[in-house]
């Protein structure tokens, strides 16, 4: 009997000693209050993903030992309302606030108040462009997009081809950096650029001015689109006319998959897929994490980027064209209506790439 109750002793200890051995090297959760502000969600594929892509990357933080609540506040592009929103969370007292701005100007006042109430202040794919105030901003390298689709434009059409250019909404950092890569690309190859739109982002916009465009009679050879590519592409279903020598870029399901069905069994219309994608919002939080962590960023963390504004350009991992399209088919295949190409970093991977 001695020798049972010593033993139900011993295991009582043992199951004690383990149970605060546990609870000694369990990670303590920190709870942190995250605020994603947009300038559009509804109606916007790009941005429905870039809002979800956050929500994921928040969840995944559980990992590191961070509980992340997330809210999301939609200005519709309205300056004032982006403005009040932001007080209110600052009021709110949230601990990261990422902003997807309506303008790349104009918010000096409320970052500095939210600088000065602790909060983690992280401005995302439009780049914020004051030299006032010290923030990060994560985009991806929208210069990029616009240089290797006109790049392979003059590849495909060769030196005095027409194009038409549709941009997005002008004054927008990441529109303007990406004419100004598409410009210079232009440039280089000797493209001629016949005409210049801008579809505001706006599905519907794009389809109107391609068909406008194609009832004209204008001549070209090819279109450059800053992304809404599926719907320019629509009109020449709508119009009948014939396709054109080259189209790009876009970078969603329904270009994809179009584009592929177009050159199924030959090279039909030449044509490019880049990656800008929504994750660069997931990205960006993972960046703030690492700040909250208390890492400091390298010192050469702005050589790809623009050090003028503490702008981090992400690369832009995927692109393709008519030329390597099978490598991409089972991927292209398996998007969802709406869906566009998205990956974002994780909090190690932006700790190792970009912090010391």
């Amino acid at each position: 009997m001695r020798r049972l109750v010593a033993l139900v002793l011993g295991l009582a200890l043992l199951i004690g000693l383990f149970a605060m051995s546990s609870a000694e090297t369990a990670p303590e959760v920190r709870k942190l209050k995250l605020a994603s502000h947009n300038a559009e969600i509804e109606g916007n594929p790009y941005r429905v993903r870039y809002e979800l892509d956050i929500q994921e990357a928040a969840a995944a933080a559980i990992e590191k030992g961070f509980e992340i609540s997330y809210s999301s506040f939609v200005s519709n592009w309205d300056p004032a309302i982006e403005t009040q929103q932001l007080q209110n969370s600052i009021n709110e007292g949230y601990d990261i606030i990422l902003v997807n701005p309506v303008a790349s100007t104009g918010l000096d006042p409320i970052i500095e108040k939210a600088q000065e109430a602790g909060i983690t202040y992280i401005n995302v794919d439009v780049e914020y462009l004051s030299e006032d105030v010290n923030i990060l901003n994560i985009t991806t390298d929208q210069y990029y997009l616009g240089y290797k689709t006109a790049t392979y434009a003059g590849e495909v059409l060769g030196k005095g081809g027409k194009v038409v250019l549709i941009s997005a909404i002008a004054g927008n950092s990441a529109n303007d950096f990406r004419d100004e890569g598409f410009l210079k690309a232009a440039e280089e190859q000797g493209l001629e650029i016949v005409g210049r739109y801008n579809h505001n982002w706006s599905n519907t916009e794009s389809q109107q001015i391609m068909t406008e465009i194609i009832n004209s009679g204008m001549e070209f050879d090819g279109v450059l689109v800053s992304q809404c590519a599926d719907a320019a592409l629509a009109a020449y279903d709508t119009t009948g006319a014939p396709l054109p020598k080259f189209f790009g870029f876009g970078d969603t399901g329904e270009y994809m998959q179009r584009t592929l069905k177009i050159n199924e069994n030959e090279t039909v219309m030449p044509y490019i897929v880049v990656s800008n994608p929504p994750g660069v919002g997931g990205s960006a939080l993972n960046f703030g994490i690492n700040q909250i962590l208390g890492k400091e960023l390298k010192d050469d963390v702005y050589e790809n980027g623009n050090p003028k504004y503490h702008s981090i350009y992400l690369p832009s991992k995927i692109w393709y064209t008519d030329q390597n399209q099978e490598e991409y088919r089972e991927m292209a295949e398996a998007m969802a209506p709406g869906d566009t190409i998205t990956y974002w970093l994780t909090i190690d991977e932006v700790a190792e790439g970009y912090f010391k």
